[in-house]
């Protein structure tokens, strides 16, 4: 009866477990918990006797004396209870580690940088995660989750933080977190050239990766100090360069108080004379010259009788001016002088100089008004082709015209009956960027020449606007078409006649589009312009010239579409045929199509 009392006992007191914590019952991770509660079971059964009675003693004495005897040499207090407190806060210890986890997106970060915080908890409700590395320091976690993630920004100090999640059982996680050093700010500061002399232009360049450029101050500028409006990490102006001579810092001063440094050496100014060249000094009617021009003033006029055109130039710019005018195309052979007044501020004359230009000669008279050439495109980029158009007035069809290449190489065309010709020339690729001639000469010395530009890098060019052709009698039709650099879309555009009536014209996918126009018979003779444009504002002109139905003396055309119109081309003039472009039929042919094509592929 004593054993089955005892049983009963044990068992009231298992099921006493399992009712008063369900969740612990029916969890198996829970096991390792088991051997810390059920500890008092096992003691009956290591007692000697089974009555009940003596049951309590015996567990009561093995565990005392064990205990006292031991204790009283060392010491009596410590061996006694950390024994059993040990045990369980190591216990604990264990456990509360297996509760939950703390994760970071970078253990590593950059002050002000955004992280991502990851907690997750076997058991227990999140309450806050802390962390003096956090910007804010801590964070409260709504509701009890088991899991939270969020983004928090880290803190302005450098340094290493612990991360620590906290749970609702007083237990907690942790993490460590380097908040970096931030990398210090790169400035500078340059001046265009290392020394000057007083009155000198120069360019000065500040830059910051960080804070605000605030102000620049140096002695050796014109005023000394330059404020910059706040928002500026880029700032650039031209100053003065002061009369104290020397070597000075030029500083730019941040908003976060730092500051770069470069030198400007101020030199003694030197006596400059006024004095003009012109190079060549020879040159054919319709070449361009180079001019130089020295002299300290407010301004240099340029004169002569060979030149085009005056020139002014803007001495406050620097002491020394360049630049190219070309030479009058009617000019006779023979030496003409260039004259250069300097005057000041106030309009006085404060020096002068002279030289002389030389007309090569003698130029055969030839019957032609006018000889025009005309680069198409003329900014280009090495390797890239261009045609050179010529247009002559009073000159019989079938002449020829030499046309001659930066390389030197001649190109030999005829012009048709309208006076025109072109033809398509191409730049080495390994030309240099920088400015080349190309010139036209008609036999008997008539010339003229037109600026090839070569750049670095490719131009953009938005609208061509050509009309096919751009000469025509009263009566006649043309096409007007437009070219544009905007390849793979279909957009429109406006063309709008000397009278202001628009038209709209669609571009297609190939960037070109095309309309057609007749000129009433009883239009005058002259010029009319028409003009072209897209949505986005670009535009370009084109300039249609109507003839009369008859030409100089010695030229037999007889003009197509019959004599009651006069309408039409010239006979003879192959140049001009049929060719479908977008699906409509272009009068004034492949030649002219091809060479809006290309135009548009250079450009």
């Amino acid at each position: 009866m004593r054993f089955n009392k005892s049983l009963a006992a044990a068992g009231a007191l298992g099921l006493a477990v399992l009712t008063a914590s369900p969740a612990l019952a029916d969890t198996p991770t829970d096991l390792p918990v088991a051997p810390v509660e059920t500890s008092s079971p096992e003691a009956p059964v290591e007692t000697p006797k089974p009555s009940g009675k003596p049951s309590d003693k015996p567990s009561e004495k093995p565990s005392e004396k064990p205990a006292s005897k031991p204790s009283e040499k060392p010491s009596a207090k410590p061996s006694s209870k950390p024994s059993a407190s040990a045990s369980t806060k190591a216990a604990e210890k264990k456990e509360v580690e297996q509760k939950g986890s703390i994760t970071l997106s970078s253990t590593t970060a950059k002050p002000g940088e955004i992280i991502t915080v990851s907690v997750t908890s076997t058991r227990e409700a999140i309450t806050a995660i802390t962390s003096r590395g956090f910007n804010p320091p801590s964070w409260n976690v709504p509701g009890k989750r088991t899991e939270y993630r969020f983004q928090v920004r880290v803190s302005q100090t450098p340094g290493e933080y612990p991360v620590d999640a906290h749970f609702a059982d007083g237990s907690s996680a942790r993490a460590v977190l380097t908040v970096e050093k931030p990398a210090a700010a790169k400035t500078s500061i340059t001046v265009d050239r290392s020394s000057a002399k007083p009155g000198d232009i120069v360019n000065v360049s500040v830059k910051s990766d960080g804070p605000d450029v605030k102000a620049i101050t140096s002695r050796a500028f014109s005023p000394g100090s330059w404020n910059v409006p706040a928002g500026h990490k880029e700032y650039r102006f031209q100053v003065r360069v002061s009369g104290e001579l020397g070597e000075h810092p030029v500083d730019a001063h941040f908003a976060d108080g730092s500051s770069a440094r470069t030198t400007l050496t101020v030199e003694k100014s030197v006596d400059v004379r006024y004095g003009v060249a012109v190079s060549p000094s020879a040159a054919e009617p319709g070449d361009k010259v180079s001019y130089t021009v020295t002299g300290k003033a407010a301004d240099a006029y340029i004169e002569s009788p060979a030149f085009w055109a005056k020139i002014t130039e803007n001495m406050t710019l620097g002491t020394t001016r360049t630049g190219t005018v070309p030479i009058r195309p009617d000019a006779k052979p023979g030496v003409y002088p260039v004259d250069v007044v300097f005057k000041d501020a106030a309009g006085r004359t404060v020096g002068t100089a002279s030289t002389t230009v030389t007309v090569k000669g003698p130029v055969k008279p030839v019957p032609v008004t006018g000889l025009e050439l005309d680069l198409s495109p003329s900014k280009i980029v090495a390797g890239q082709s261009y045609y050179a158009g010529v247009t002559t007035t009073n000159v019989k069809a079938g002449t020829p015209v030499t046309i001659t290449d930066p390389a030197g190489r001649r190109h030999v065309v005829r012009v048709d009956s309208w006076g025109e010709a072109h033809v398509k020339l191409t730049s080495p690729k390994g030309t240099r960027p920088g400015a080349y001639t190309v010139r036209a000469s008609l036999d008997g010395g008539q010339s003229t020449s037109a600026r090839l530009t070569v750049v670095k890098r490719h131009p953009h060019t938005q609208l061509a606007l050509i009309l096919d052709p751009d000469k025509v009698y009263a009566g006649g039709k043309f096409t007007a078409i437009v070219a544009t650099s905007s390849f793979g879309k279909t957009t429109k555009a406006t063309i709008t006649d000397p009278s202001g009536k628009r038209f709209t014209v669609k571009v297609g996918k190939s960037g070109v589009g095309a309309k057609k126009f007749h000129v009433p018979s009883s239009t005058r003779a002259g010029t009319y312009w028409f003009k072209a444009k897209l949505a986005n504002g670009a535009t370009d002109w084109a300039k249609l010239t109507v003839k009369p139905r008859y030409r100089a003396s010695g030229f037999t055309l007889t003009p197509k579409g019959g004599a009651d119109t006069g309408g039409g081309l010239p006979e003879g003039n192959a140049r001009y045929g049929g060719v479908a472009l977008g699906g409509m039929l272009i009068a004034g042919g492949a030649g002219s199509a091809l060479f809006v094509r290309r135009r548009t592929d250079e450009a």
